[in-house]
């Protein structure tokens, strides 16, 4: 079924529902980034295939929201005679987006169509608050029915859960339900619902395989009488050691928990709007419960110990060992003549991190080359491109390992034979990426430091130094564990990036240059902050080096010259 068919279908069913606007999500039930192609309502409808990005569909348009990684992508992948895109610039929120152009659209009392389980509470929420003057109607629906109308079945995948032991964790599930208990009183709840996968898969120390790109598991928890009741697939479950759980874990299968809420009467129910489903708030509100902005389990989840961050620094190095062999073995390859297309490019990528042991990726390896590099989110390497000598090759790349933390980097290089030199404008746009990706790895922090700090420090490096044809179009970095992107911390230049870090965060610092129909150059280490002299410091987790044959020292000042040099002593490669 084409996506023209699949829109025409939605249309004729939001007639027969007398909907006007039908908000189609790019996300599943249980809000993961990352999901299936297959079972992604947004990319059906729209052939986008980013990992975010909302669709709204009218009885004439349909409307794709994208930000700054995706304009070029979006571009490409869709069709324009039906869809048309809608860019977001860097302080745009998409939620904000989807309520201005919903206003736009909408009359008074037009009837919006929504899939509880696929839109946050929070988001719901800020839609009926912004556009309360419109009395607008908004109809759930539990099942999708862009899905339904297009014959996808859920899949199946059953995949045994693992569990990883303190020597990776650094703390049993045990000590981390006391801790979180702990503050119970201070949040003035006696009941915390979880529904975010990654606080699920780190308060339990069980990783899974059956989300894409994912080391979590689908599942929910609640929190009550000291307790914690985990609802998943029980098929799924390990022979768990009970002496990890001592009892105080009951896994129950995910098809009680609906019913869970009607025994709740006197006890206070602490939710999280962002990260739980229209669906299960609805399931709750009856109760008597307190929205918190920030989950518990988020906050301890962000600051790694020591234990993990052991486990993490090797799990980078077996990162940086992939990449070093990666463009080893492009380089060798072009030098010996063979055809080598993006994608083959990016397979190798694949099958060397399963060689060093990964279980997974962390997200599909990006693999462009020549002007694709300018391609931000570059997920579908192109097995008729085919990589020449002196293309500027963007890699982007990263897995998980035994403890199912994720490892992000990305590298841009030269593709070489050995007499093969970089142009002076490709030089210079990748020193100035050099450069403040050197003032961010070395920001001097103080306690009130935080991810906006470092984001304006590198921005406005790139700002001042680059050409004005180029641009930035994300932010600096994002936090880094059990996902990929995790988040808090953030660094970007909105509010939410103002939060000071904390040592044993972990977060991506990575600046980038993009032009269209030129290319682009990134570069990404991910790092934590530990205390050093009293002092705090940045340091990387990614080792991997920087291609000599891309740097103009001649733009570079002692200190720039001093810190690269020091970068470069003590890298793997």
């Amino acid at each position: 079924m084409t996506n023209y068919e699949l829109i025409q279908k939605l249309r004729s069913f939001m007639e027969k529902e007398g909907i006007d606007i039908f908000l189609v999500s790019a996300t599943d039930d249980y809000l993961n980034e990352y999901i299936d192609l297959k079972q992604n309502s947004r990319y059906l409808i729209t052939g986008f295939s980013g990992s975010t990005g909302d669709a709204l569909v009218t009885k004439e348009n349909v409307f794709l929201f994208v930000d700054g990684r995706y304009h070029i992508q979006a571009d490409i992948e869709v069709d324009k005679n039906i869809i048309s895109v809608v860019k977001l610039g860097l302080s745009e929120s998409p939620r904000t987006s989807l309520i201005n152009k919903i206003d736009e659209l909408s009359e008074s009392g037009s009837v919006i169509g929504i899939v509880n389980t696929k839109i946050s509470y929070f988001c719901y929420k800020l839609f009926t608050e912004k556009l309360y003057e419109k009395q607008l109607v908004f109809r759930e629906f539990s099942l999708d029915p862009v899905l339904n109308l297009a014959e996808i079945k859920e899949s199946e995948t059953k995949e045994p859960l693992r569990y990883v032991g303190t020597e990776i964790s650094g703390l049993t599930p045990l000590e981390k339900l006391d801790t979180i208990l702990k503050s119970f009183e201070k949040l003035k709840i006696d009941i915390l619902l979880v529904t975010n996968l990654e606080e699920i898969a780190y308060l339990s120390n069980l990783r899974g395989k059956e989300i894409p790109f994912s080391s979590s598991f689908k599942a929910k928890i609640i929190i009550k009488d000291r307790k914690c009741k985990i609802y998943t697939d029980l098929n799924n479950l390990p022979d768990i050691i009970e002496g990890q759980y001592d009892g105080r874990f009951e896994f129950l299968d995910i098809s009680q928990f609906d019913n869970e809420f009607n025994n709740f009467t006197d006890e206070i129910i602490g939710l999280i709007p962002s990260s739980m489903n229209l669906h299960d708030y609805r399931l709750t509100e009856k109760a008597e419960h307190i929205q918190l902005e920030t989950s518990p389990v988020a906050q301890m989840k962000a600051v790694k110990n020591r234990k993990e961050l052991d486990h993490m620094e090797e799990c980078f190095r077996r990162s940086d060992i992939v990449i070093n062999r990666s463009i080893s073995w492009l380089n060798q390859g072009i030098e010996n003549g063979l055809k080598i297309s993006e994608k083959d490019f990016a397979d190798r990528v694949k099958e060397l991190f399963f060689e060093e042991g990964a279980y997974g990726l962390s997200f599909g390896v990006l693999a462009a080359s020549g002007k694709n590099s300018a391609i931000i989110h570059y997920t579908n390497p192109d097995p008729e491109k085919f990589i020449q000598e002196g293309d500027l090759v963007l890699l982007d790349c990263g897995a998980y390992f035994e403890g199912g933390y994720a490892t992000d980097t990305t590298r841009t290089f030269l593709a070489k034979s050995k007499d093969i030199k970089a142009d002076s404008e490709t030089k210079k746009i990748y020193t100035t990426v050099l450069k403040a990706f050197l003032y961010g790895i070395n920001y001097p922090l103080t306690e009130t430091s935080s991810g906006f700090d470092i984001d304006k420090t590198v921005r406005e490096i790139l700002n001042s130094d680059s050409d004005e044809a180029f641009s930035f179009p994300h932010g600096t970095g994002h936090g880094v564990g059990i996902a990929v992107h995790e988040h808090p911390p953030r660094l970007s230049p909105s509010e939410d990036s103002k939060k000071p870090f904390e040592i044993g965060m972990c977060f991506s610092i990575e600046p980038g240059l993009y032009k269209n129909n030129w290319g682009g150059v990134r570069l990404e280490n991910t790092v934590t902050i530990e205390k050093e002299n009293d002092k705090l410091v940045i340091k990387c987790l990614t080792r991997s080096k920087f291609d000599e044959n891309l740097i103009d020292y001649d733009i570079l000042n002692d200190q720039e010259k001093n810190w690269l040099k020091d970068y470069q002593n003590n890298a793997i490669g």
